[in-house]
């Protein structure tokens, strides 16, 4: 599925964290050995040459392997950060869309289940899930081509990237459709976000020689103010989304998603895990 690849990137990520730590624990033993054992044949070599002369001898015997270890400690660190600007490499590779630059399905799967925690942990009073359609997609396609689509697509997910906060979850779901999971302290908040990324994607548009085509997007959202399933949010969002396509498109239809009782929240925890990792493997429309 479409989370293998993050799950083997972490594993890597993993594997070289743990050679790291071994390489430095190596490191600091060898440290330790080799001045020991300069200390060692310092106190026998000039055990008889007196106490003024031996203490000298130590002393030197326990800078010199320290001193000589700076060069390697310093080529360690410089390697150590060069390993780990590679893992981070690979993270945002392994969870960011190559097209867009937003978050891909699974690393948007990844966001979305720390929100939800953190909405079960009661850090925020709601969490909003947001659908986020191009209007008329396939006409873009027919009528100014695939690289033309593509720039459409960029330009999108940009202004919802710039539109939103650092700590938000913008990704792209698959094809022209994109999601985004925010905390959010009511209906209403989430309503006017969704209408100002409405309103902003309604300025942009693209073209290609003499024909242009303006942007538009339709929007379906769930707010939540309690941990649910996954699907039960997306199902409601992807509701109001079609609702939005079928009332004249390039507008937002938001609700809110009922409380469960703990008792269905709780009735299979491993199923809540199944469903929460469903994202990973939506079709893309």
């Amino acid at each position: 599925g479409p989370s293998r690849p993050l799950h083997e990137t972490r594993l890597r990520m993993a594997r070289s964290f743990q050679h790291i730590r071994t390489i430095f624990g190596e490191f600091v033993l060898l440290l330790l050995a080799m001045t020991l054992l300069s200390v060692v044949a310092a106190f026998h070599i000039f055990d008889g040459v007196g106490q003024a002369a031996l203490n000298r001898a130590l002393g030197f015997a326990v800078v010199v392997p320290m001193l000589s270890a700076v060069p390697y400690a310093i080529y360690f660190v410089v390697r150590l950060t060069g390993l780990m600007q590679h893992n981070d490499g690979l993270q945002r590779a392994a969870t960011t869309d190559r097209l867009t630059g937003v978050l891909n399905r699974p690393g948007f799967d990844t966001v979305i289940r720390r929100h939800m925690a953190a909405l079960g942990d009661h850090q925020y009073a709601g969490l909003m899930l947001l659908i986020v359609d191009a209007d008329h997609f396939k006409r873009i396609n027919d009528r100014l081509g695939h690289p033309t689509g593509d720039k459409a697509l960029k330009a999108i997910a940009g202004a919802l990237k710039r539109s939103m906060r650092g700590s938000d979850a913008v990704g792209r779901l698959g094809g022209e459709e994109f999601a985004i999971s925010f905390p959010c302290t009511s209906l209403e908040q989430g309503k006017a976000v969704a209408e100002r990324l409405r309103l902003s994607i309604g300025k942009l548009s693209v073209s290609a020689g003499k024909k242009s085509a303006r942007l538009s997007v339709s929007i379906g959202g769930a707010f939540y103010t309690t941990p649910q399933l996954f699907d039960r949010v997306y199902g409601a969002a992807d509701v109001n989304l079609y609702h939005s396509k079928r009332t004249g498109r390039n507008r937002t239809t938001i609700t809110s998603v009922a409380a469960h009782g703990r008792r269905y929240l709780q009735a299979d925890g491993q199923q809540q895990n199944q469903q929460a990792a469903r994202l990973t493997a939506l079709p893309a429309r």
